[in-house]
């Protein structure tokens, strides 16, 4: 039986604070799920809220990523669903982020001898030691998907062994997170305008042992699609962030978000924690330079998954010329539209280290709790390793430009690396 706990609701100065201000903050209605099918998953009766999240816990037969939104859509409210696969505006960077995966083809070698006994999937990223490349994205107010929030999100990491990165816009506490999992995490900071919640936030992680500190650049609160605006923004009247809950330890007002960030900014953050620090958001190849000079140990080009605003390049698309920029000085993570196997060689390929998956974990999480989150990232795995094996490549370091031909509107970037 998953435990529930209450909360408080999202503070009316928050809510101001938002490009939607005035919209009333209603309460959502549940959405049509299927009694059934949540009983089949192992879902319990529905939350004492009355919004009826899903309290699913239990492995889950993947076809594949993409399938799993059917299966979603069914398992959770309409509010989450819509919250969770919905984007900015007119959704054009949330279709592109796919659709120029289509852009990079793969160019497979072939009597390379690599069998699936001597297939490495692993990869080491700032220390870390990850089984295979690619990791949990950080995703915000996983209690609109499933009950225990965070907690099983970071649970279904750890039990297949990867990476958490733990969203600073959480249900969830940082120290319940970080508790829940028994892998690796990073902490993803949205840098406040009070100087004190910010270290606050930063001395917490540090103590509870997250390992690297994701420095937030291309976002300022929760993405708002078009539809859940238009649904009266129906977030849980019981649901809070819980970094900032000061009933469980938080202080300052997490939509008081400092937009005027510099690069003195990252240096602020490896002063007063001494861990990496990770900057995402990145698309121009112009902005490497100084975020490296400022201390940064890693670049994660992203768009947020299209939440943030609309219009943006695909992020595969602005990887090559970012990588070259980064040279092999730093780390380079991509997230953003990652779905397939064969989208993880794309990435590796054109230089990214490792990439994060978003929405699907969300996916698993609300059909299948902590052992779906699990679900989903073993059957990536599987599916990368079967998709290695037929691209000729031993190991994901072996991966590079020469295994890409690039067809579509990025050629020219690919002709100028």
């Amino acid at each position: 039986m998953t435990t529930r706990r209450n909360f408080l609701g999202y503070a009316a100065t928050a809510i101001g604070a938002l490009p939607f201000a005035g919209t009333a903050l209603a309460q959502t209605a549940t959405a049509s799920s299927e009694p059934a099918a949540k009983a089949a998953s192992g879902a319990a009766a529905p939350a004492a809220s009355g919004y009826d999240a899903s309290t699913a816990s239990a492995e889950i037969d993947v076809i594949s990523l993409p399938a799993l939104k059917d299966d979603f859509e069914a398992a959770v409210p309409k509010a989450g669903y819509v919250f969770v696969t919905g984007a900015k505006g007119d959704e054009w960077t949330l279709r592109e982020n796919r659709r120029a995966m289509e852009d990079f083809r793969i160019m497979t070698h072939r009597l390379t001898g690599v069998s699936p006994q001597n297939l490495d999937l692993s990869v080491e990223i700032l220390g870390q030691k990850l089984p295979f490349p690619f990791f949990v994205a950080p995703m915000g107010a996983h209690r609109m998907i499933h009950e225990e929030g965070e907690v099983a999100t970071a649970r279904g990491a750890g039990m297949a062994g990867t990476l958490y990165c733990s969203s600073g816009a959480s249900n969830m506490t940082l120290e319940q997170i970080a508790e829940a999992t028994a892998g690796p995490k990073w902490f993803q900071l949205y840098f406040n305008q009070d100087v004190n919640v910010t270290k606050s936030l930063l001395r917490r992680a540090k103590n509870v042992g997250y390992s690297a500190i994701v420095l937030t650049a291309d976002a300022l609160g929760p993405g708002m699609p078009d539809q859940f605006r238009a649904m009266g923004v129906p977030f849980r009247s019981d649901m809070s962030f819980g970094n900032h809950d000061p009933a469980r330890g938080g202080s300052g007002d997490f939509m008081a978000q400092k937009a005027d960030l510099t690069p003195d900014d990252i240096k602020m953050i490896k002063d007063e924690t001494g861990l990496p620090v990770i900057v995402k958001g990145i698309l121009r190849p112009e902005d490497v330079d100084p975020i490296i000079a400022a201390g940064a140990d890693a670049i994660q080009v992203s768009n947020h998954g299209g939440r943030q605003i609309d219009g943006v390049p695909g992020a595969i698309s602005a990887l090559p010329l970012v990588a070259r920029a980064v040279d092999g000085r730093v780390p380079v993570i991509m997230d953003s539209g990652i779905r397939r196997g064969i989208d993880v060689i794309r990435a590796l390929s054109m230089g990214a280290t490792c990439v994060a998956v978003g929405r699907p974990v969300m996916y698993g999480l609300g059909v299948g709790g902590a052992p779906g989150v699990k679900s989903v990232l073993e059957t990536l795995a599987a599916e990368l390793r079967s998709d290695m094996l037929l691209t000729g490549a031993r190991s994901v370091a072996d991966l590079d430009p020469s295994y890409i031909s690039v067809t579509g509107p990025s050629a020219e970037m690919q002709k100028e690396a």
